[in-house]
């Protein structure tokens, strides 16, 4: 990007973790016309697939000078959250590579390039997409009747004229996938070792309860903004910071989610710290910090508190 300086890699890639084999039988064939040149021809649907895996992509800076990041994405995303900003900014990923963090961007079950499986005994309610008009109030943009305008939440730092492009990063979603995700977190961080978790909205539900199952291998989460978080306070030894922004106090949801986040800060069986960024001297921040015209200065205070961390 421009005004960046350009930084080295020792190697990127990708890989699936996780997954299952699947047998469907019974269904008819179908007769398929790829492109006009081809003539249609009979598909077979029943055999073995390969399903509920999730898709990583790798990235190690060349020097390493702090362990592994791993990136959650939150509901009806994938990893393009944290690869940059509507706006054409650069993202976490880049920030972080920058300062010498291999990274970890999954694309979890059903979701990106992990693909999905159109199962025929599966759900039948179909697949969740958001709307424009979704995206707009869920991540706290503005309120519901500024979204024709773009008349954003007064001080608000998202982007407010990219939020086509924000809106274009949404994938199609089921409601039945949670455990597969854990599932997929959890064989990541087994096969990354000793890591740090950034996880973002569902993600820190999910990223929460892969931490409990390997809490010997995740040193720090970082949870932004997240939902889906234990009872119990999570994973006892491991150090937690929650991240949250501004303008929580402008629907009943995130009224609801602030009271059990501070909850979830009270009771937690390990260290939890709380980063209010608009008591912190951050004020504007959506449910988007990674994409917030400011991002770059809270990915700076995480990483100050992630520097404060001392890995085993």
């Amino acid at each position: 990007m421009q005004g960046r300086e350009p930084f080295a890699l020792s190697t990127f890639g990708s890989f699936t973790v996780a997954g299952r084999r699947a047998e469907v039988t019974g269904l008819p064939l179908r007769h398929v016309q790829l492109s006009r040149d081809l003539p249609a021809y009979p598909v077979d649907p029943n055999g073995t697939y390969a399903v509920d895996h999730a898709y990583v992509q790798h990235f190690v800076p060349e020097p390493v000078g702090h362990p592994p990041l791993v990136f959650v994405h939150g509901g009806g995303m994938a990893g393009t959250t944290w690869e940059g900003t509507p706006d054409g900014r650069e993202g976490w990923l880049q920030y972080f590579l920058r300062r010498g963090h291999p990274c970890y961007v999954v694309d979890n079950v059903e979701r990106g390039r992990a693909g999905w499986f159109p199962d025929p005994a599966g759900p039948t309610d179909g697949a969740l997409l958001r709307t424009e008009q979704e995206v707009w109030d869920a991540f706290r943009i503005g309120p519901p009747e500024g979204y024709p305008a773009r008349a954003c939440h007064p001080g608000c730092l998202f982007p407010v004229e990219a939020l086509e492009a924000l809106a274009r990063q949404q994938v199609p979603r089921w409601t039945t996938t949670t455990p597969l995700a854990v599932g997929a977190v959890t064989a990541l961080v087994e096969r990354v070792g000793r890591c740090r978790v950034v996880a973002h909205s569902q993600g820190g539900g999910i990223a929460v309860a892969a931490a409990a199952a390997t809490p010997a291998l995740v040193e720090s989460l970082v949870l932004v903004e997240p939902h889906g978080l234990p009872d119990d306070g999570g994973p006892a030894g491991v150090r937690q910071l929650l991240v949250s922004g501004d303008f929580l106090d402008r629907t009943p949801l995130y009224r609801q989610l602030r009271a059990q986040w501070s909850a979830y800060v009270g009771g937690a069986a390990g260290p939890v710290e709380h980063l209010d960024l608009p008591a912190a001297g951050r004020a504007g921040n959506s449910h988007m910090p990674m994409m917030d015209t400011n991002s770059d200065a809270v990915a700076a205070m995480i990483a100050e508190w992630l520097g404060a961390s001392v890995p085993a």
